[in-house]
């Protein structure tokens, strides 16, 4: 049973950082529910890449595992922390991807060349920088990422980083940490009975709906989640629109952002629900048929 807001709002603040109060949830979620629709091909080839058993608990674990992998190197490696979003503004269009994406870092351009890379479709002078397990390990965690709207857009504002709740939402005290965090744990704090409950709902969805929801490309979903953050998020909350800037840290970022504060009600909360549960669907859902295509 889903825990209410309320309840959860309260078990956050109690439990100690670095408690499952964050990101790592969804992340875990969308490799579990990607495991489970794994075809036999692409799981043992996944388990071979992660090093474990061929069984289908085996390998959900070690996918629910390798989800939080990118996320943990990024203090050793810097480099790869543009990997996790793209930074589209209100104002782009669909044809913005390569301007927002300078140099392929960016979590489009990283979710190719990690595919191609696992599929073999690179150019033998091109070495990988990373393992194919790494690899893995990265697209696992990068399907999640794209999923989550507010790693598609900034308004000036690094993807909600920048936005300060008061009150804060149990350990959230910004916006995106509200999306990355609060809003998956209120559906069910434990990723494995979040994945069941979600695999689930899946397995009485029509072939037309999966492949629905499973359909598109990279650029494709970062778009989507572009959308879902200026209508769900930017506009419902009405937070203004900035002109394309991309402050470097919060103190920088324009006043009208920093000092409008957000005091975001339980009702808003509950009214998002809905859209982080069908992303999480759609997250796992993308990330089994692109293994299942690419291994």
């Amino acid at each position: 049973m889903r825990l209410s807001i309320s309840l959860l709002f309260v078990a956050c603040l109690l439990l100690p950082f670095p408690a499952q109060c964050w990101w790592e949830n969804g992340h875990r979620t969308v490799a579990r529910i990607a495991a489970a629709n794994l075809t036999p091909a692409a799981r043992t080839r996944v388990s071979k890449l992660l090093g474990v058993p061929d069984t289908a608990d085996d390998v959900a674990e070690a996918m629910a595992k390798a989800a939080t992998w990118a996320d943990e190197i990024k203090k050793d490696r810097p480099d790869t922390a543009a990997w996790h979003y793209i930074d589209l503004t209100e104002q782009d269009p669909k044809t913005a991807f390569a301007d927002r994406c300078a140099g392929d870092n960016c979590v489009t351009a990283r979710i190719l060349l990690f595919k191609q890379q696992l599929s073999s479709q690179k150019h033998a002078a091109d070495a990988p920088a990373f393992s194919d397990q790494d690899a893995l390990r990265f697209l696992i965690h990068f399907v999640g990422d794209v999923e989550q709207p507010l790693h598609a857009i900034s308004d000036a504002d690094q993807g909600g980083n920048c936005e300060p709740l008061d009150p804060p939402m149990g350990k959230a005290r910004n916006l995106h940490a509200f999306w990355d965090g609060y809003l998956p744990d209120a559906l069910n704090p434990d990723d494995k009975l979040l994945a069941a409950q979600l695999n689930k709902d899946i397995a009485g969805f029509s072939d037309t709906r999966r492949q629905g929801l499973a359909e598109g490309d990279e650029q494709k979903w970062a778009w989507e989640s572009h959308e879902i953050a200026i209508a769900a998020i930017y506009k419902r909350l009405k937070i203004p629109e900035e002109p394309a800037e991309f402050p470097t840290n919060c103190a920088s970022a324009p006043e009208a952002i920093t000092s409008d504060k957000l005091d975001l009600t339980p009702g808003y909360a509950e009214a998002m629900l809905p859209v982080v549960r069908l992303q999480l669907e759609r997250g796992g859902l993308r990330l089994a048929k692109l293994l299942n295509e690419t291994l």
